[in-house]
């Protein structure tokens, strides 16, 4: 069932989904540049992971049998829609958006019931704005968090 209230925070299985699917982003073509690790720790980090946990996960996700290539389900749309654009931060921070992370990230939104025009809509609302949210720490999973990271910067997107 779908969590449609004000104060939605993420569950410690939301925030699992959320790494792994990102984790799926990065591996999605073939090659994981040093800009994407990066922001992949500091997301991880954000939701509580450890780094070192992250950096092994990172290090070994192109032989890891246990991160299949089964699509994030979320337990709320939002998250779902801040998965979709966190996730177009991840793919753009290498300069290089193959048509495999698009196919992945349509396939996450239509799994957790992102109609196609919303989506457009995101990647619109991002792609306008990707110069000011590509340029900072800025994460728009962070205001479903409750630690000391959840005061997210003041972008619309």
């Amino acid at each position: 069932m779908i969590n449609m209230g004000i104060d939605m925070k993420l569950t410690m299985l939301d925030r699992s989904t959320y790494l792994k699917g990102l984790m799926l982003l990065i591996k999605k073509d073939n090659v994981i540049a040093e800009s994407e690790k990066k922001l992949m720790i500091k997301i991880g980090q954000t939701l509580g992971f450890d780094k070192s946990f992250i950096e092994t996960s990172i290090k070994d996700l192109m032989d890891n049998q246990y991160i299949t290539d089964n699509l994030p389900t979320f337990s709320n749309v939002a998250f779902a829609e801040s998965f979709i654009l966190d996730g177009l931060k991840v793919a753009f921070s290498d300069n290089d958006f193959a048509p495999e992370e698009m196919e992945l990230l349509t396939s996450i939104a239509e799994q957790n019931g992102i109609e196609k025009d919303k989506l457009m809509s995101l990647i619109a609302d991002y792609v306008n704005n990707s110069d000011k949210i590509n340029n900072s720490g800025f994460l728009f999973i962070t205001k479903y968090l409750d630690n000391e990271y959840s005061e997210p910067e003041e972008i619309n997107v």
